[in-house]
């Protein structure tokens, strides 16, 4: 009888104190050039907690928010590479948009970014009339060898979104070798069985989160974890994507490890200050270089006042590398989100009808895999759209204060 009139107290107890709820916000960014088009992969921030997330390809987000923001309202900053950045002051209105219950979610109203609106370098005065790009990444190099040793110490929770799309059409496609030297080089990395398995099977899905604490330099990861992934994907696989996070340097991927690759790719090659704009009452100056050879491009956005990396962009055509860093509090501005696209390669819409034929004619294909090509191109050719395969890692990041 006592044990009954326990659990009926412990009962009452539970329903009187309810669970905290998680609360999200969802919504849409768009671009506006000459059309108006999703704003794919732009990043959404919420500058006073530290938080962010990135778009997917239609535009679409849905971020979940920090404990306490909901009562005390927050700010959200849209911003995507060679876009204005704009911020939106939200309070939370649950009532219109929202649903009630576990999960509920405020949908905002669909946020479009215009150009970034760059001012004109007119004149930049350096010390002995040095080239005003290579003083601005000397500051930069400078400045990132101090900070090295500040952001020796540091806490942060990690996401990490693995995607891939049509890649078995490709492997069946490209030369042996070529697919040979691709399989090697994957091996040589560490990502064998993720490369191998993609290859060979329908597009895959997998996201993975885990706590990073730094000390004196030295990262140790934590509750790691794989919180969602494709059906059926093989334990070696998982193990494979899981363990991809020891191979990242938060740090350098902005400033590079210890071979410092910004700082070597910036010195041989020439880059081109092309104009400054205001973020949140800074200057930040763009640098620009493109390879005359090729489509090659790369473009950085430096934060004057503490000679930080804001935003970075490296391609060839399709973006390969996007970085967008804030100041972690400390003035040094750390990666917040990280994207990396390799350009494996690219049919244009009107190439198809061409492609479609020579699918149809080359030999050793699976039928399987030829028949499903076949539909595939017929289908962007159809939507009006190119024929893009990919594989797709983002990063999230998420700054907590040290104890």
């Amino acid at each position: 009888m006592k044990r009954k009139r326990l659990f009926i107290s412990l009962l009452f107890a539970l329903l009187a104190f309810p669970a905290h709820s998680v609360e999200y916000v969802t919504g849409n960014i768009s671009k506006k050039d000459s059309v108006v088009s999703a704003a794919d992969y732009a990043m959404i921030y919420l500058p006073e907690y530290k938080v962010g997330a990135i778009a997917d390809e239609q535009g679409n987000y849905r971020i979940q928010l920090p404990a306490g923001a909901k009562e005390k309202g927050f700010r959200m900053e849209f911003s995507m590479i060679g876009y204005e950045t704009k911020w939106q002051d939200v309070r939370w209105a649950e009532a219109a948009n929202g649903t009630t219950g576990e999960d509920p979610t405020m949908k905002l109203d669909t946020v479009t970014l215009g150009f970034e609106p760059i001012m004109l370098a007119a004149s930049y005065v350096t010390p002995d009339g040095m080239d005003p790009a290579k003083y601005i990444l000397s500051q930069v190099w400078k400045t990132a060898d101090k900070n090295k040793k500040k952001v020796a110490n540091y806490k942060a929770e990690v996401q990490f979104d693995v995607t891939t799309h049509n890649l078995p059409i490709i492997a069946q496609i490209i030369p042996g070798f070529t697919l040979g030297i691709v399989k090697m080089g994957a091996a040589f990395m560490g990502f064998g069985p993720f490369v191998d398995y993609s290859l060979k099977t329908q597009d895959l899905f997998a996201q993975v989160t885990l706590e990073r604490t730094v000390t004196n330099g030295r990262a140790k990861d934590n509750n790691i974890q794989m919180v969602k992934c494709s059906d059926g994907l093989p334990k070696s696989v998982k193990t494979n994507i899981m363990t991809g996070f020891k191979k990242i340097n938060l740090y350098g991927m902005l400033y590079g490890n210890d071979n410092a690759w910004g700082r070597k790719f910036s010195r041989r090659s020439d880059f081109e200050l092309i104009g400054s704009y205001l973020y949140d009452d800074k200057i930040v100056d763009v640098l620009h270089w493109e390879d005359p050879n090729s489509d090659a491009t790369a473009t950085l956005h430096i934060v004057e006042e503490n000679w930080g990396i804001l935003k970075v962009q490296v391609g060839r055509g399709e973006e390969a590398v996007l970085c967008q860093a804030r100041d972690i509090g400390n003035g040094i501005y750390m990666p917040v989100s990280f994207i990396m696209k390799p350009s494996l390669t690219r049919i244009k819409h009107s190439d198809i009808p061409k492609f479609i034929e020579r699918v149809k004619t080359e030999k050793g294909l699976n039928k399987t895999i030829r028949k499903r090509a076949i539909k595939v191109l017929e289908q962007h050719h159809e939507d009006g759209k190119d024929f893009n395969p990919y594989i797709i890692g983002c990063y999230n990041v998420h700054y907590l204060p040290l104890e």
